[in-house]
C-alpha cells in the first residue's frame, strides 16, 4: 500500500508539470521511478527500460487529461498535431523496440544529454525566431524524429515538440496544447511497442505487462488526472517568457540528475 501511495504523489506533480508544460511528466517520471524502485530493492538489467517504458504508459493519462483540458481553451493546433502524429506513430513504435537493444547505463546518459541540449536551447533561445509556417510533409518527417526520440527517452515528447511549435508562430501555451495531444499519440505508440518487446521476457518484473510496470502505471495516472487541470490552469495564467524559462530550468535539474546521480 506504501508503494502505491508513493506512486501516486509522484502523479499529483506530474500532473501538474504535464499540464503546466506540455511535457507529459516523463520528464520527472523516469528519474523518480528509478529511484524508488532502486530504493525498493528491485532488481533487472531492464531496470531503466522499465521506468521509460511505465512513464511512457502513465503519460497516456496525463496528457490526454493536459489535452482536453487545453483544447476546452481552444489551446491545441489540431493542423500541427495531424501531420505530427503520422510520424509520431511511427518513430513511437520503432523507438521502443529499438531502445530494449541499448544498455541500461549508456541509455541514461543519452537521457542526461538529451536533456541537458533541451534545457540550453529553451534557456539560451537559441534558434526559436519564428517563421509562422503551415504544417507540411516535413512536420511528418519531424514527427518520426520525436515519437522515435520520445519513446527512447520516456516522455511525452513536449521538449521537442514544444520549441518547433514556437518556431512554427505558435503561441507558447498553444505550443504546450498541442504538445500535450502529440503526447497522447506517443503513449499509444510507445506503450504497444514495449508490450510487445517485454513479452515473455524473464528479466520484466512482477506484476508487470510486458515492460510497463502496472502498480506504479496505475498510482501514477491516477495522482496526475488529479492535478493535470492544476498545470493547464496555471499554463493560461502565467507570463510567457516565465514560462519558457520554469520549462528550461527544471529539464536542466533532471539532466543533472540522470547524468551525475
Amino acid at each position: 500500500m506504501m508503494e502505491i501511495l508513493i506512486y501516486i504523489v509522484i502523479g499529483l506533480v506530474v500532473g501538474i508539470l504535464g499540464g503546466l508544460f506540455g511535457i507529459g511528466g516523463g520528464v520527472i517520471i523516469v528519474p523518480v521511478l528509478l529511484f524508488v524502485l532502486t530504493y525498493l530493492g528491485f532488481e533487472s538489467n531492464f531496470l531503466i527500460h522499465i521506468c521509460v517504458a511505465t512513464s511512457l504508459g502513465s503519460i497516456f493519462f496525463t496528457a490526454f487529461a493536459s489535452m482536453i483540458a487545453h483544447n476546452r481553451k481552444g489551446s491545441v493546433a489540431w493542423s500541427f498535431w495531424r501531420k505530427l502524429s503520422i510520424g509520431i506513430a511511427f518513430g513511437s513504435f520503432l523507438g521502443s523496440v529499438l531502445s530494449i537493444s541499448i544498455e541500461a547505463t549508456t541509455l541514461k546518459i543519452i537521457i542526461g544529454i538529451s536533456y541537458l541540449l533541451i534545457a540550453l536551447q529553451t534557456i539560451l533561445n537559441i534558434a526559436v525566431t519564428a517563421k509562422k509556417f503551415n504544417p507540411s510533409p516535413y512536420t511528418i518527417f519531424y514527427g518520426v524524429g520525436t515519437g522515435a526520440a520520445s519513446s527512447i527517452l520516456g516522455i511525452g515528447g513536449g521538449s521537442f515538440t514544444v520549441p518547433y511549435l514556437n518556431y512554427a508562430g505558435l503561441k507558447m501555451v498553444n505550443s504546450v496544447g498541442t504538445a500535450s495531444a502529440c503526447g497522447v499519440t506517443i503513449a499509444i505508440f510507445a506503450s504497444l511497442g514495449f508490450i510487445l518487446s517485454g513479452v515473455g521476457d524473464d528479466q520484466v518484473l512482477q506484476k508487470s505487462i510486458g515492460f510497463i510496470y502496472w502498480p506504479a502505471l496505475i498510482g501514477i495516472s491516477l495522482g496526475s488526472l488529479i492535478t493535470a487541470q492544476i498545470g493547464v490552469h496555471i499554463a493560461h495564467k502565467i507570463d510567457e517568457k516565465l514560462l519558457k524559462a520554469l520549462f528550461g530550468i527544471f529539464i536542466l535539474s533532471v539532466s543533472y540528475y540522470m547524468l551525475f546521480i
